[in-house]
């Protein structure tokens, strides 16, 4: 058995690259013939592995100009793990899209010879759903979304879907959604778990077991050009990916007896995309009290503000005037006491992220 996919998601900073490192490293790591694919002009992938400038090797470009038996991958330090780096030249392929080389059909037939010396090819795609993405997409056997553990994890996926449902219907029938992957699960911030019962109310059985937890050491890893496995193999992160290669590999030996993919209710979810203009209903979920008759009213549960980002805690406490520059914000908030008292809110960032905050109560003088 031999499966293309594609890891995507139109939003950036999800873990896309970090997913599609690690989880090829692991899959190589079970001994499956793996190859590795950098679908992004950004060049994450392949700046994790040590490809020099002049590389003798085949670079995703030259995917595109279907040529049998003349890809040479070039060969990781990992066994069983192979990749095909990118580089600026893939920006040409977008600018002139189907004018250069052809169209997508030259990659199909390209990776379809492929497909006889690996176990499974994992593509990176890029963080938007240009002609580069959705030409892997029309060739690849399922798509595999990272979904990051924060506010507006579900943000604009409902276009990615709709995407899924034109490629689908129109140039591969046969792609299916590998699984949604949550990411970067912090279990120290008090709305996680909330995020991710939302993600699973949408998506269902969709939602892969495994949950990616945020580890330094998968940042460490990729400074050092390497997968995490091989890095640190007792870290959080190499656990993590290892179970989720574990688990598509199970997966996928079900699929293949049931004739059914995880049990996902997929036309649910493109029907969902028809009706709702965006699918993020987290916000309004989240366990913070807050007054309907005023925008800037709360009442307790500060530390659920804990881990929020800037853009986060804008939108909760709508306009701000505070600089976006600066790690400490204030705002006044409209408790229900005497009229003469002024309550603040002080909110300190750290690294972008709420860090800590503090309440005062300021008395006017009589």
């Amino acid at each position: 058995m031999s499966k293309i996919i594609a890891i995507a998601n139109q939003k950036g900073g999800v873990g896309k690259s970090s997913t599609s490192i690690n989880l090829a490293a692991s899959l190589a790591i079970l001994e499956k013939k793996t190859l590795l694919i950098d679908g992004d002009p950004q060049a994450n992938t392949t700046s994790s592995f040590p490809v020099a400038d002049d590389e003798v090797c085949t670079f995703t470009i030259d995917l595109f100009n279907y040529h049998k038996n003349t890809i040479t991958p070039f060969e990781t330090e990992t066994p069983n793990l192979s990749l095909i780096p990118t580089s600026i030249d893939l920006v040409k392929l977008e600018i002139q899209g189907k004018n250069y080389f052809g169209t997508h059909h030259e990659l199909k037939h390209t990776l379809a010879d492929l497909k006889n010396d690996y176990n499974y090819i994992i593509i990176d795609c890029g963080p938007s759903l240009n002609f580069i993405t959705t030409s892997f997409l029309a060739v690849a056997d399922s798509i595999l979304i990272p979904v990051q553990c924060e506010y507006y994890a579900l943000n604009g996926l409902n276009r990615l879907f709709s995407a899924f449902k034109t490629i689908k219907q129109n140039y591969n029938r046969n792609l299916d959604i590998e699984g949604v992957l949550i990411t970067m699960y912090d279990k120290r911030l008090a709305f996680s778990n909330v995020i991710i019962q939302e993600i699973k109310s949408h998506f269902r059985t969709m939602v892969f077991k495994t949950v990616i937890e945020r580890n330094v050491k998968i940042s460490e890893a990729q400074s050092h050009r390497k997968a995490v496995i091989d890095f640190d193999a007792s870290s959080r992160g190499a656990i993590n990916y290892l179970s989720l290669a574990t688990e598509i590999i199970e997966n996928n030996k079900t699929d293949e007896m049931n004739n059914d993919s995880l049990g996902k209710s997929l036309h649910k979810i493109l029907e969902d995309t028809t009706k709702e203009k965006d699918l993020t209903t987290i916000f309004e979920k989240l366990p913070i009290n807050k007054d309907k008759n005023s925008a800037n009213y709360f009442s307790e549960n500060y530390e659920k503000l804990i881990g929020l980002s800037k853009k986060d805690i804008i939108t909760i406490f709508t306009d701000s005037y505070n600089d976006v520059y600066s790690d400490v914000w204030v705002f006044r908030i409209r408790e229900r006491t005497s009229f003469f008292k002024k309550n603040y809110l002080y909110i300190h960032f750290y690294n972008q992220r709420v860090d800590r905050y503090e309440l005062t109560v300021f008395k006017k003088r009589e």
